[in-house]
This record gives structure tokens, sequence and C-alpha cells, in this order.
């Protein structure tokens, strides 16, 4: 990797001298070599634990018809046929993720070296460390060349920005001005340069729009002051104890960060008035509402500080040309594949690994903003009885170009420390997850420790995790203690996340007061944690979470009846879920053939409407079907048309009705309504009733362990189509179909069953239907076979 022409440095406006250019030679000499760093540019399909999953809908360009596992579109029997020789894609390429090449090489590295990777890293080590000090007296010469205001002085006056410079530099990173930002502040409101580093996305508005959108809301900064004030004063007028006590923590927390230099003392509104109003008597700060939100279980709870951006709008005033993406928590699976492809070539045995964990110490607080006016928090003071405000030097929490801003600093060292020190690892936001060789005894932990002190941006010793095989990482549980074994990696949540989000709902329930802040960030903690179970079980359930955040008009926000099913859902799932396996290397490839599912619904709102199962398990046969009950259209809200919701219908009752069929196998479930397979493959609907009935289908799958493909099949290639329409309108096409399905059955002398559907209070309930599936699954154990 050669070292580049010192874009960085002439950031400063001033020309790099030679020794610049040596560090940077000696910096890149030293880089493992890798592909230089390119931004993604697509978003990610899933992660690596997504079982849910579907083939593309099929395409027909100029008679030739592609983009399925299975591509016959009229006949059913030439269907079934080509299906049974059908895989569906290994967990790798279904997750749509792969590691940075940086990530790949460290890998490499760590495959070559072995138990001499502790004493590389050393050496390695040394390298830092002598560049550093070959530039340190630059420091000096870039810090008069753009003096930094008070706020940025305050946060970042120590940052290594000559340090910064040349790994910037050395490693061709597109970030070219992220050194000069730590000089200047990062600009936070306005157009948001782009960086080079994460996806490009298109912003919603035109330059001009947005700059008409901009003055508009500018204009209203004191009137939005007063609004702020207004508001303050009415919660703190209704507040319960509990949030009496969660505004005197989150000023004892503001308090303490002034301590620490990350923000200003207090202010209150006329002190604020007079010194951010201009000339004209204009108020150029827009004030950002701090709310303190209690968080965790009774008795050991925290508050959060939640600065909303959305709220006052300050994320309006912010023209974005990227967005970030973040690794999931299945980051040391993918570590592994490619640990045992780098060993595969080798001819070697798959070494043991660890996890270790570190956070950057105050975060955002240390990434200074350029546009201090609009890093000015508001809060109500329980003492004074007044709203005061601070002034934040570094970035708010909650404001979009805060995620963009602080996530580049990160995002930089985490390649560095891949290409400097073979360290494979990744961050999530603040966190950094290092997947290390056993043998090397927390050599990269310690290069990663030791790459963050040389350019002063810490670590925070306190939140340091050594390296362990278990280890707890972003609320979930980590196992890598089966992994050179097995090739395995089981994921799981943390007993104390678990307890927290349900305390946090349970406290929700007892105050009868959901607002629409509290759900949004629910939602997101529950998506996290449900990323670690089979399929999209649980998404569904947090419909009525997604639904509050997005509410906005004044009202009381109280805990709905739905959301009642939902926590008792959730009460019991989590503190009992299974973990989830992640079966890594080539053999994903050569598992035994899937069981085959077709399902299929129909409705005549005045006639006959009908359910119908087939599935194929190798030559053996099993069908079921039945005219729809009518407590099932009554269960179903009334509408126009039911087939979409039928159709999910049928898919959980081809799982309560088959369940010993299909437990623990790979499933490849065919559907030829695509609302129904979209809903299936993403866990989600908005409709409360088909919110139910896809839950229903994704807790069978989870407790049965069902691993399941899904994919489109045309109408006149679906055999399902059959059984779920009354027998008596059959073509001789379709009875002779059926005629040699009945006839393997009564060969083998079963597959016939009644269909049989979940109960109204399964589908009406979340808890009740996880009840009814563990009953099934328990059944299916035990045999023999009730069904």
């Amino acid at each position: 990797m050669a070292a580049t022409g010192g874009s960085a440095y002439r950031a400063f406006g001033i020309e790099p001298p030679e020794v610049y250019f040596s560090a940077c030679k000696e910096l890149s000499d030293a880089f493992l070599d890798a592909p230089p760093y390119s931004r993604p540019t697509s978003k990610p399909t899933g992660h690596a634990g997504d079982n849910a999953s579907r083939g593309t809908f099929v395409r027909d360009e100029d008679g030739v018809k592609s983009g399925r596992l299975v591509r016959e579109h009229e006949d059913k029997e030439n269907h079934m046929r080509e299906a049974a020789n059908a895989r569906p894609p290994s967990r790798v390429e279904r997750a749509g993720y792969t590691c940075r090449p940086d990530t790949v090489e460290a890998i490499i590295q760590c495959a070559k070296l072995g138990a001499g990777l502790t004493g590389w890293r050393e050496q390695q080590t040394r390298t830092l460390h002598r560049v550093r000090k070959m530039l340190e007296p630059l420091n000096h010469t870039l810090r008069k060349a753009q003096p930094s205001p008070p706020n940025v002085h305050a946060v970042a006056g120590k940052v290594n920005l000559a340090l910064l410079c040349a790994l910037v530099d050395a490693l061709d990173w597109p970030d070219t001005l992220l050194p000069l930002n730590f000089a200047k502040g990062f600009p936070s409101v306005g157009d948001i340069p782009d960086s080079g580093v994460y996806r490009p996305i298109e912003p919603s508005l035109s330059e001009e729009e947005f700059q008409e959108a901009y003055q508009s809301i500018d204009s209203s900064n004191e009137a939005w002051l007063e609004e702020v004030c207004e508001m303050m004063r009415r919660r703190a007028k209704s507040a319960k104890p509990a949030e009496r006590d969660a505004m005197r923590v989150l000023k004892a927390k503001t308090l303490a960060e002034a301590q620490q230099g990350f923000c200003s003392g207090l202010m209150n509104k006329r002190q604020l008035q007079s010194k951010y109003k201009d000339k004209n008597g204009r108020l150029r700060a827009r004030v950002v509402p701090r709310f303190g939100v209690p968080q965790g279980r009774p008795g050991a709870q925290k508050v959060r500080a939640i600065d909303d951006g959305k709220l006052s709008r300050t994320n309006e005033m912010q023209r974005v040309l990227e967005t970030i993406t973040t690794p999931s928590p299945d980051f040391p699976a993918h570590v592994l594949d490619e640990l045992i492809r780098a060993c595969l070539e080798r001819g070697m045995a798959v070494p043991e690994l660890v996890l270790s964990l570190d956070d950057l110490l105050a975060a955002y607080r240390r990434v200074p903003t350029a546009h201090q006016e609009f890093m000015v928090a508001a809060m109500w003071d329980p003492d004074a009885g007044e709203p005061v405000f601070c002034e934040v030097y570094g970035h708010c929490f909650g404001l979009v170009s805060s995620v963009l801003n602080f996530n580049r600093v990160p995002h930089m060292l985490s390649v560095a420390a891949s290409l400097l020190f073979a360290a494979p690892n990744d961050h999530y936001f603040d966190d950094y997850l290092v997947v290390d060789l056993a043998c090397a005894r927390g050599s990269a932990q310690r290069a990663l420790d030791e790459l963050h002190k040389a350019v002063r941006i810490p670590l925070e010793p306190k939140k340091r995790k050594p390296p362990r095989a278990v280890q707890e990482a972003l609320g979930v549980n980590c196992d890598l203690s089966q992994a050179a074994s097995s090739k395995v990696v089981m994921l799981s949540p943390t007993k104390e996340r678990v307890e927290e989000i349900l305390a946090d709902l349970q406290r929700c329930k007892a105050d009868n007061y959901m607002p629409p802040w509290e759900a949004e960030a629910l939602f997101g903690r529950l998506g996290f944690v449900l990323r670690t179970t089979g399929g999209a079980v649980g998404r569904a359930a947090t419909q009525p979470l997604l639904q509050r955040s997005r509410e906005r008009s004044p009202q009381q926000f109280p805990f709905t009846l739905a959301m009642h099913h939902m926590l008792s859902f959730f009460e019991a799932l989590l503190p009992d879920v299974p973990p989830l396996m992640l079966p890594c290397g080539q053999r994903q490839g050569t598992a035994d053939a899937p069981v085959l599912v077709y399902t299929d619904a129909s409705y005549n709102e005045s006639g006959f409407s009908g359910l119908g199962i087939v599935i194929l398990d190798g030559d053996n046969r099993y069908t079921a079907g039945c005219r729809v009950p009518e407590w099932l259209l009554a269960w179903l809200r009334h509408r126009g048309q039911q087939i979409n919701h039928l159709e999910m219908a049928a898919a959980v009752a081809a799982r309560t009705t088959f369940p010993d069929v299909i437990a623990g196998r790979k499933v490849i479930h065919f559907v030829d309504n695509t609302t129904a397979l979209s809903k299936a493959v993403h866990g989600y609907a908005n409709e409360p009733d088909m919110a139910n009935l896809v839950n229903s289908l994704h807790i069978c799958d989870a407790v049965l362990a069902v691993d399941a493909w899904w994919e489109w099949v045309p109408s006149k290639a679906n055999v399902a189509d059959l059984p779920s329409r009354d027998a008596s309108t059959w073509d001789d096409t379709a009875r002779r179909v059926m005629a040699k399905i009945h006839s393997r059955m009564d060969e083998q002398g079963f597959g016939r069953r009644e269909l049989r559907l979940p109960t109204t209070a399964q589908l009406s309930v979340p808890a009740e239907m996880l009840h009814g599936a563990r009953t099934l699954a328990a059944a299916v154990v035990t045999g023999p076979s009730p069904f």
C-alpha cells in the first residue's frame, strides 16, 4: 500500500514537510496489503441469522423465465420435479453481508502467524510509536494554521492531528477532512459534506428546497424557544415522581459533563438570549429539548439523556448525502467463515477464537461541532423551577448529523487497526468488537488501545471486556466456545438486556403511558435483540410500538390493549429464547434436501373459500385442505377482499398441521400471493390481524426450529391451488395430479390430515400462540406422532 500525496495535511492550508512523507511511507509499508477502502453502494439485505428470506420474483424476458430457484411457470408436476433439486442459499449468501477487505486480510494474517501474532503486533506497535514521535512537532504547526474555536479546543484540543493526517493519507482514506474537522469542528447543520465513507443516498429535497426549509425553521428560533419553555413547564407540572427524579438525575449528569469539560455550565433563558441574539435582535440558537428516560430494572435503573432533534426540527436543517451501515451481533460468525476458508487453503486446523469489547470514551461528546448554536440542550431544573440550557461542545445525541460525524472516527480507526495489527474488528457506534485467536493472548485488544492512545482519542478502561470465548456484546451473548471444534457460533439475548426491556415495558404499563419517543427507542432495542432469534419471530409483535412512534398529535399516549398483548408475548418469549445457532464454513452448501411446502387460499365472498397445503419430503407426500371456517372469516377485520390474509393463514396452518414433518428442517415454502410472501419474509405487517398471523407464523418457525426460504410460485404452477378449491371444480389435469399424490400417500400409508388452524385466542394473543407452538414442539419431540 503506497503512501498518497498528503491530502489530509494539505486540507489545513499548508504544505507537508519531508518528515511527514517519511512517516506516511513508514506507516504505509507497515500496513497489510489490501485493496483501498471502498464505500458500500447498496443497502444490506439481511443478517447471518435471518432465516426468513425469499427468491426474486419471476422475470419473463423474451420468453425466458428466470430469477427464482424454480423457474417452471405453468405446469404443477414440472414445478414439483424441479423443486426437488432446488437448494436454498446458504446463511452467508442470504445475509448479503461480507467482511471488509481489510478484515479479510487481517484474518489471513492471523491464520499465517498463529501464536506468532503477539510478537508481530508488538513490532507493529513500536512502528506506530516511532511514527508518532516523528510527527509530534507537526501538531503545533497544524493548530497554528487552523486555530480551534473554544468549544472545539475544549473537547479535541489534545487530539493528535498530525498522526490522524498520516493515517488518513497512508490508508488512502476517502474522508480526507476528518483531521481538519477535529481542529475546526464537524459541520452539523446545513449541507453536510459527503465523507465518501458510507452508503450514498439521494436527499429528499433539492438544494433550493432545502435552503427554503432551512430559512423557514431558522426564522422561528425565538418562537421555538418560548414553545420549549412552555412544554417543559407543562411536563414538570404533570410529572410523576419517577419523572421528577429523572429530571434531577438529568441535571446532575449534565453538570458532571460540564465538570469534565464536555459542555458549558447551565444558563437560564435570559442568559441564553443575551449570548445568542444578533445585533438585529434575532435568536441564532436552535435549542434541542433534552429528556431523561428511566431505563432498566427496578433498583438498577439508569436515566438516559435523549436530545430530541426531531421535535426541534433540527434534523430537518441537515441535508445529508450518505447513511451509515452497522454490523450485526453475528459479526464473529462472518470472521469464522473467513478464518475457516483461510485455514482450509493452508491445510491447518481452525484455531480457538475469543471476543473482546471496548468503548470509546465519552463518544459523541468528544467529536466537536462547528455549529455550537445548534448544540444547545434544554431541560427542566426541578430545583430552580425553570428551564435551563447548556452548550454541548461535541454532538448532541439524537441528531442525524451526530450519527454520521461520530461514526466517521471509529470507522477509520477500525480499518487502520485491521491493517496495522491484523485485528479482525468492527464497531457498532462507539462499541468495538475484536475477534482474535485465543493463542494471541489479547494482543489485538491491546493494539487497538495503543492506536487510540496514539491519536489521543482514548477508549474507556472501565468498560473494557478482556477476551473470552463467551462474551456479552451489545446486549447479546456471543458464544465462540464451539467455533474451532464444531464451526458454530451461538447467539442469544443477555438476561440483563431482556430484563431491562421488559422492565421498561412494565413501567409504561403501570404508568399507562407510552410516549412516541419511548416507543421508538423500545422498538429499536427489541429489534436488535430479536436479531439473535431464528427468522423474524417477534417483529410483527412490535407493531404497537412502531404505530405509537409515528404519532405526533397531542394526547395522553395510553398503554393500549395491543400493547398489553405485546408485553405478555415478550414476557413469555424473551426469557426463554433458545440460542441462535450459526453454522459456519463450506458445509452450509451440503445440507440435506429441504422439505417443499406449497400453500394456497381461495376467496369468494358469496361462494367457496378454501385453504390448501401440499408437502413433499423426498418421496413422501402430505396434503390437507378445507373450506375456510366461518370463525376465521369473522375473526378477520371486515374488508372487501380477504385473500391476502387467508394466504397467510394457510402458511401458518402448514406449521400447525404438519409440525412433525418440518420441525428442525430446511424448508422451501412456495406462495403465489406476493403480499403474503412479503409479510412472511419481513416478519411485519401494518394491519393488526395480518400482523397477528405473521407473528404466529414466525413463532412456529422459531419454536419448531424451521429454517425457511420463501419463494414465489406462479398460480398455475402451485399444486396447493388444488386442495384450496372445491374438488368439483377441478379439471381433468387437476384430477390427474391429485390422483398421483393420493396414490403415493396410499402406498406410504400416511399423509392425509385434517387441516388445523390456531385458535382465535392464539391468533389474538401472541403469548397464547407461543404456548401453543411450544406444546406442538413438545409433542414432536416426545412422539410417536399424534398428528
